[in-house]
């Protein structure tokens, strides 16, 4: 075994009467890629943030090639080796991909910034990871995937030690996912070591040489990922067997249609598109990224003033969409920027619940004290929304469980059309399941969902039927069974192969 560059000894951490993390050990060798994995709130992002200096340890070591290491900050771990690409990315969009590489580093030449010396720096940076990104485009006009590399290439100009990787697949379709896993592939044989932090177990195989198991806190196992099968990695992660049955998928299109999309375009984007959505359907939406997929959602929800054509609600037209008139038909919007969009991270798990709620199912200009605090304790109950309190603010929660919150505000309001856009996103095993039955459940009591993700596998799970958008057009569509992750994706790559 190759020599120890990272180690962690008896690691613990309490957030008040919570103890995220309770003596865990953790060792890191040269050229090794370490899977780290568990549901939301088992410690990993503890863990993460106790190694990169984010947060201080109540108690244990923390040593770097063979140095106790004792981070005051991010900077400070920065400066010494360890960098974090999050899953959230950090960039500034208006700035370019050089200035985004070296931002914070930017050399100096006379008190002036070095163009030169930053395109050099950014250059070396590119380099390394053997991909090839304009230097001098601004970064807000690449794809998702191009910026995924701008962030990684941004955490190498320190030239760190251990680079830790937060869901980098989370945004990225099925060829940029292979290409981001071989270039981990290529930093590991080149000596870097990795923490890979993903809730997607089918790439753990491709990419990982070990894996760590947390749950609760606890260290749960430490395995060579080659001598355990997934089925065994997913009841370490839960606790429990992983075995569910496979949901009953039904064709409801004799069912009334309760949405109605004739004809939508957006300059650029989506050319004619027409579809219907029944009364207890999930529609899957599926399509690689740039197809069309959540602006054709954005259009539905009111959000985009560039968008032609019509969508009914009931039978009934409405030209003039906006959000909050979407809301008041019952049409949901849950956006795959959490972040962004989707929480108020200063307010409670019960607040954010509750802001589409009110006025709603709940009187206007008056509070219902209790009436609200039952809607948030069924609506956490059934979400399973891991939280010390209501009141505890949502932006302190995992990323899984702010997802939930934000399901959750479409439940407390009684919505009756769900557009979904990448709802797992960020979201352990468990907690997947717990949305794929939620659905479904929904469904039988007639709520209708539009389904939009780039885990194909989901898709096929969830979806009563899936309609394939490919350059901005719908060209096929799958009922039931027929649409499997394989079928799929040939599918909505069918114009590429075409092409080469």
């Amino acid at each position: 075994m190759s020599e120890i560059v990272l180690e962690c000894r008896s690691l613990t951490k309490r957030f008040g009467a919570v103890r995220a993390l309770d003596g865990v050990d953790f060792e890191l060798h040269r050229g090794e890629v370490r899977a780290l994995l568990g549901k939301n709130g088992a410690g990993k992002s503890t863990l993460v943030n106790l190694i990169s200096g984010s947060l201080q340890p109540d108690g244990g070591t923390i040593s770097l090639e063979g140095r106790p290491a004792s981070w005051s900050g991010p900077a400070a771990a920065q400066a010494g080796g360890i960098a974090v690409v999050h899953q959230e990315f950090s960039l500034v969009p208006g700035l370019s991909v050089a200035e985004n590489i070296t931002l914070g580093r930017w050399p100096r030449r006379g008190g002036f910034v070095d163009a030169k010396a930053v395109r050099e720096l950014a250059g070396t940076a590119l380099r390394r990871l053997g991909v090839v990104v304009p230097l001098d485009v601004e970064v807000g006009s690449l794809p998702l995937a191009d910026q995924q590399i701008v962030e990684i290439a941004k955490a190498l100009v320190d030239d760190p030690r251990v680079l830790i990787l937060d869901e980098p697949t989370s945004a990225l379709n099925a060829r940029e996912v292979e290409s981001l896993l071989q270039l981990v592939r290529r930093l590991a044989a080149a000596g870097m070591s990795v923490i890979y932090v993903s809730h997607r177990m089918k790439e753990i195989p491709l990419v990982a040489d070990t894996l760590t198991v947390l749950r609760d806190g606890k260290l749960i196992a430490t395995e060579i990922v080659a001598d355990v099968s997934s089925a065994r990695v997913a009841e370490l992660i839960s606790g429990e067997s992983s075995d569910h049955a496979a949901f009953v998928k039904r064709d409801r299109t004799a069912e009334a249609v309760v949405l109605a999309v004739t004809g939508v375009s957006v300059p650029g984007r989506l050319d004619d598109v027409s579809f219907r959505l029944h009364e207890g359907e999930v529609l899957g939406i599926a399509g690689l990224l740039g197809s069309g997929r959540t602006e054709l959602l954005e259009t539905v929800f009111g959000l985009r003033d560039d968008a032609t054509g019509e969508v009914a609600i009931a039978g009934t037209p409405y030209p003039r969409r906006r959000p909050k008139r979407m809301l008041d038909l019952g049409v949901a919007f849950i956006s795959e920027d959490r972040k962004g969009s989707g929480i108020v991270p200063q307010l409670g798990v019960g607040e954010n619940m509750l802001l589409s709620a009110r006025g709603r199912v709940l009187p206007k200009f008056w509070l219902r004290l209790r009436q609200e605090a039952e809607i948030v304790a069924k609506t956490m109950s059934s979400m399973s929304v891991r939280a010390s309190s209501p009141e505890q603010p949502i932006g302190t929660l995992s990323g899984g469980n702010q997802q939930k919150g934000v399901i959750g505000r479409a439940l407390a309001a009684d919505m009756r059309i769900l557009l979904l856009d990448e709802p797992t996103r960020g979201v352990d095993l468990h907690a997947k399941a717990q949305i794929y039955g939620l659905i479904r459940e929904l469904a039988d009591r007639g709520v209708s969902s539009i389904f939009i993700s780039s885990e194909l596998e989901e898709i096929a799970e969830v979806c009563d039927r899936v309609l394939v958008l490919r350059d901005g057009r719908i060209h096929e569509q799958l009922m039931g069974d027929e649409a499997t992750a394989e079928r799929v994706l040939a599918l909505a790559m069918q114009q590429e192969a075409d092409r080469d």
